[in-house]
């Protein structure tokens, strides 16, 4: 009897770890060199995007414009802290391509560029979340740095949606790679970082005051959801909540926003640019200083 109810227990917690037996359908399966991707729906009407053991997008397929991760609308006040109009938009890192399809769609008008490292995910992304490239930009497959540091365009806003939890891929965390993105900012423009919280994300620390080496007036945004956001931004002077606040509520209110953005920028905004941090993690991160086994060491003591 004993030996009965622990197999039922085990078989039960199993079932409310695995996502995937609790899918409604898994739909695709693969490996590519830089993760395993699985994509499956749920009978709670989302499709989900999972890298490894992470979800990377959840889309309603038939509202596309419900942004289910707080971050993504969140990052929507990138379109605030940048000095208007808003022209050109670069993302790095596509997941499913919800939040790309969602400014594509509410900003007809900008040029959205993109690039992903990963081919099989843009496959992922068009067959099963109906990613398409914008009229107006451009889709490239390759790694960010590079294909940045080549480029000639500036935009006003730059987001940078490509540290996994799990994974982070240092050459896009260092002072000369913030600096690249500098570079590709106009006087007026913001980048917008995605950051993992700290218990996926051992490196936070060091990632933020890496960015306040480069940008000296930045804000932190947390979604209490396990993200992060960071806006990077060249301006003379700090902007205000007050000042945000008015900007995002016009903005929603201008492109029917389904969320209202003047809300969560008053809920969210916090300008936290130069944090001491002590220790190894609060170390400035550099091409010949991304130690990244070594702080994942340091966690775990």
């Amino acid at each position: 009897m004993k030996c009965r109810i622990l197999l039922f227990v085990i078989a039960l917690l199993v079932s409310m770890l695995s996502p995937l037996q609790a899918a409604e359908k898994l739909l695709f399966e693969g490996d590519s060199p830089y993760t395993g991707i699985q994509v499956y729906d749920k009978d709670d009407g989302l499709r989900y995007l999972q890298f490894g053991l992470y979800e990377q997008t959840v889309m309603r397929l038939s509202d596309p414009d419900d942004l289910h991760y707080e971050y993504t609308r969140s990052a929507l006040a990138g379109f605030a802290f940048a000095e208007p109009p808003v022209k050109k938009v670069l993302m790095l890192g596509l997941g499913g391509g919800a939040m790309a399809q969602f400014i594509a769609r509410k900003f007809p008008e900008v040029r959205l560029d993109v690039v992903e490292i990963d081919p099989l995910v843009v496959e992922v992304a068009i067959k099963y979340f109906g990613f398409k490239p914008g009229p107006h930009g451009q889709l490239q497959i390759g790694d960010g740095r590079r294909l940045l540091r080549k480029s000639v365009q500036k935009y006003d806003v730059i987001i940078l949606d490509a540290y996994k939890a799990g994974g982070i891929p240092f050459h896009l965390t260092t002072l000369e790679f913030m600096q690249i993105v500098k570079d590709h900012l106009n006087p007026g423009g913001v980048a917008v970082v995605h950051l993992w919280a700290e218990y996926a994300n051992k490196y936070l620390h060091a990632q933020v005051k890496t960015i306040a080496q480069v940008f000296p007036r930045n804000y932190s945004f947390y979604d209490n959801a396990g993200s992060f956001l960071i806006f990077a931004t060249l301006r003379d002077r700090w902007l205000e909540k007050d000042e945000l606040r008015a900007r995002g509520a016009q903005l929603g209110q201008e492109r029917t926003f389904s969320f209202d953005l003047g809300a969560l920028i008053e809920a969210q905004y916090t300008p936290a640019s130069r944090i001491p941090m002590a220790g190894l993690q609060g170390q400035v991160l550099t091409d010949d200083f991304a130690p990244v086994n070594l702080l994942k060491e340091q966690s775990g003591r």
